[in-house]
C-alpha cells in the first residue's frame, strides 16, 4: 500500500480502522444467537465509535496533522492490513478466534502509533486506546477458552 510519515496520517488511519471494527462487531451482533455476545459485539462497536471520536478531536487539535515524525509504519504490512471477513461458513469459534486476531493487531497498532508521538498528551490518549483494545483481547481470549474448554 504507502507509507504514514505524519502523525496526522497515522492518526486517519486509526479513525478508518477504529470505524471498520466498529461495522465488523455490529455485523458479529447481527450473526449470533447469544444474547450476552450479542450484547458484547454491540457494546464493543459502541466503544470502537468512541474511540473514533477520541482521535478525532486529536484531529483538530492545532498543529498535530503538520507535524511530521518521520516514517512511521508501512501501512501495508500483513498485520496491520489484514482481511478480517467473515466468511458465510464460519462458526463461532472461528468469529472469536478472527475478534482476537483482530484485537491483537490493534493493541499493537495502538501501542507502535504511541511510541512516535512526540506530545505527551497524545502519547498518553494512544495508549489508554492500547488498554481499552487489551481489554476486548482479553473478553475474548477468555471466551475463545470457555468454548474450547466445553468441546473438550
Amino acid at each position: 500500500m504507502g507509507e504514514v510519515s505524519t502523525l496526522g496520517e497515522a492518526i486517519e488511519l486509526a479513525i478508518t480502522r477504529e470505524v471498520q471494527a466498529a461495522e465488523f462487531y455490529m455485523e458479529l451482533a447481527g450473526r449470533t444467537k447469544n444474547p450476552a455476545m450479542q450484547s458484547l459485539f454491540e457494546s464493543l462497536s459502541e466503544e470502537e465509535l468512541r474511540h473514533k471520536a477520541r482521535l478525532e478531536l486529536e484531529m483538530m487539535k492545532e498543529g498535530l496533522v503538520a507535524q511530521t515524525v518521520g516514517r512511521l509504519f508501512e501501512v501495508g504490512r500483513p498485520d496491520y492490513a489484514a482481511d478480517d471477513q467473515i466468511g458465510a461458513d464460519m462458526d463461532y469459534q472461528d468469529v472469536l478466534s478472527l475478534a482476537v486476531r483482530k484485537e491483537r493487531r490493534s493493541f499493537r497498532f495502538y501501542v507502535e502509533l504511541a511510541g512516535v508521538a512526540a506530545e505527551k498528551h497524545l502519547h498518553d490518549v494512544l495508549l489508554e486506546l492500547a488498554e481499552e483494545e487489551a481489554r476486548h483481547l482479553v473478553q475474548f481470549e477468555m471466551e475463545y477458552d470457555r468454548l474450547t474448554r466445553k468441546q473438550d
